[in-house]
């Protein structure tokens, strides 16, 4: 009796502390947080209420304590030749509302009823029709693998018809005789999402119906407040997740990046195994994959659909996103693919739709759920966003190049023999760059200072610039000092503090012998090796006052000999695998004479 009694005070302390989450629940506004201590509290209330010695058979099956709304059935009759059980133990309260403890006091409390094999919590994903493993503990777990609502299981119709189910679903063989395995399923309600708590049974004979409701009545509100707790952290991760990705697109600047890391999230988000982005394409107003994973290079190619047509049409013309589940029985795409189930939401936001996002698995029933349905949402919200702040940048980005191209061939026009030189050095050394595959920043500064590299002559003087006799000792000095000259007047403007060291360094030999610096090998910048080769081959093959052009076969001929002293090996060998393989990639008179 004295353990008893201590037993309902540590029963009324944790009610009390529940209440204080309950409070804190409120006051930080996490419905989730104050349902679940709610949840929890009334749970441990509720067995103080109940008589000690109550008999089993004259407590009803009530989803009350959970808060469901669902109608409930009269609990069966007891079984023929059933054991009675005697009275009640006080349930044994759970320490927390952790699944795992949740689902083991309940072990606890139905063991006089059977071998308590397996007790699992599942959750109701009403979107995909699917029923979702949540928790599991014992010998004998179930399959984790989604259930459908429409099966025959008593998991499924406890969440389809809201009232409890007992049935026999296998046989379990040991060393003696074989034993039934008995499931019971009972719904649970927290807050606005639905699942049930299956109890799986080991023994001879049906169960007493009766007697299980009562035994797991007065942990309904727990098992409601372990449901409510998974459920929040699942959105808390997401939550958590979604913030760390808008962080990460916010950075990309490329809008190919863009698709790509978004479609990289959507399916680590969904777990799934093909992707696809869908762009929107303005003059024929048709959705065309941008990127994609898991599809099949002709499908890519060739897919292209109007509005409303298929499932990305119709998330398109909609704005709405689409969870689709049994794909084989509804298109012949995806028999030919493999896809089971789709997740297809729009890429949008305030200003309009720019596309479509779309995952599939081919797994039936797949794991996609409501809530994968709302982070992909909100993921083509952020993709949208991305995407535009991308596509502005390159464009402000092209109109910045343009200028300065204005400008570079604006200074071209004081010196006839330069004429078109300024492009065919950008155009070979943007090659160049491909080949190195130089990173994005490090392409656009070498592509500036391809425009930019022969500002300073401005100061040398046109007398100098177009002189056709020998230069004298003065002029030479001045003519080395072209390359400082460009590199200070470059270096006013911060954007472009990656374009000085290129420019600077630009008529360095690679023995050191060069100028301005004396810089040599690996401490010349590559962009500065890549533009000498440029540089030198476009003013070889180009008049001057002095000379005629050289032939193409001539001018590769002297970069050949001068490798390793005045200019880079490695960027020597590229240019020779340009001229060979592509030479329509370097605009400029074919001079083979």
């Amino acid at each position: 009796m004295e353990l008893h009694h201590n037993s309902r005070i540590v029963f009324r302390l944790l009610a009390v502390a529940c209440v204080v989450m309950l409070v804190a629940g409120v006051l930080i506004d996490s419905a989730l947080l104050a349902a679940a201590s709610a949840a929890l509290a009334v749970g441990l209330l509720l067995p103080l209420t109940l008589p000690h010695h109550a008999s089993p058979a004259t407590v009803p099956v009530d989803n009350d304590a959970a808060g469901s709304d669902r109608p409930q059935p009269e609990p069966a009759a007891p079984s023929a030749g059933a054991p009675i059980p005697g009275p009640m133990e006080l349930t044994r309260a759970p320490i927390s509302l952790e699944p795992e403890a949740v689902l083991g006091a309940v072990a606890d409390a139905v063991a006089s009823a059977g071998d308590p094999l397996a007790v699992s919590l599942w959750l109701d994903d009403e979107a995909s029709s699917t029923i979702r493993h949540v928790a599991a503990i014992g010998r004998m777990p179930p399959s984790s693998q989604p259930i459908t609502r429409e099966g025959d299981d008593p998991i499924a119709r406890a969440c389809s018809d809201g009232a409890a189910h007992l049935e026999q679903v296998a046989l379990v063989r040991g060393r003696g005789e074989p034993l039934g395995l008995w499931r019971f399923a009972l719904p649970l309600t927290a807050g606005a999402h639905h699942g049930a708590v299956a109890i799986d049974l080991g023994r001879d004979g049906a169960p007493d119906a009766a007697f299980l409701p009562q035994a797991t009545a007065p942990l309904r509100a727990a098992l409601a407040g372990a449901l409510a707790l998974h459920i929040s952290r699942a959105e808390l991760e997401t939550a958590r997740e979604l913030v760390g990705i808008a962080r990460s697109l916010s950075r990309v600047l490329d809008p190919r990046e863009v698709l790509a890391l978004a479609l990289e999230h959507a399916m680590h988000i969904s777990d799934a195994a093909t992707g696809s982005v869908m762009l929107l394409e303005e003059e024929s107003g048709r959705l065309t994959i941008a990127e994609s994973v898991g599809l099949p290079a002709d499908v890519v190619e060739r897919t292209t659909l109007s509005t409303g047509e298929g499932i990305a049409g119709w998330v398109l013309a909609t704005g709405q996103p689409l969870l689709v589940e049994d794909l084989p029985a509804r298109t012949p795409a995806a028999r030919r693919h493999g896809v089971r189930s789709a997740v297809s939401v729009p890429i949008a936001d305030d200003d309009g739709t720019l596309g479509v996002l779309n995952v599939g698995s081919r797994s039936f029933p797949a794991r996609f759920t409501d809530s994968h349905l709302a982070a992909l949402e909100l993921l083509g919200r952020q993709t949208a966003t991305a995407l535009r702040n991308a596509r502005a940048i390159g464009e402000s980005r092209a109109l910045y190049f343009d200028t300065l191209k204005a400008l570079a061939l604006a200074l071209e026009t004081k010196d006839p023999y330069s004429s078109g030189s300024t492009e065919r050095v950008l155009e070979l050394a943007d090659a160049l760059g491909d080949v190195f595959s130089l990173p994005a920043e490090e392409r656009d500064a070498l592509r500036i200072a391809a425009l930019l590299h022969d500002i300073g002559m401005a100061s040398v003087g046109e007398a100098v610039v177009a002189s056709d006799k020998t230069l004298t000792t003065v002029e030479r000095a001045l003519l080395k000092l072209h390359p400082q000259i460009a590199a200070d007047i470059l270096a006013e403007a911060p954007a472009l503090r990656r374009v000085v060291p290129i420019v600077y360094h630009h008529h360095e030999w690679y023995d050191g012998t060069g100028y301005v610096g004396g810089a040599t090998g690996e401490g010349i910048p590559l962009g500065a090796r890549i533009l000498s080769v440029a540089d030198a081959y476009v003013a070889m093959t180009s008049d001057r006052p002095y000379r005629s052009a050289m032939n193409r076969r001539d001018a590769l001929r002297e970069l050949r000999d001068k490798a390793g002293t005045q200019f880079d090996p490695a960027v020597v060998d590229a240019m020779l695998d340009i001229m060979r393989d592509g030479s329509n990639r370097v605009p400029g008179p074919d001079r083979e004479r």
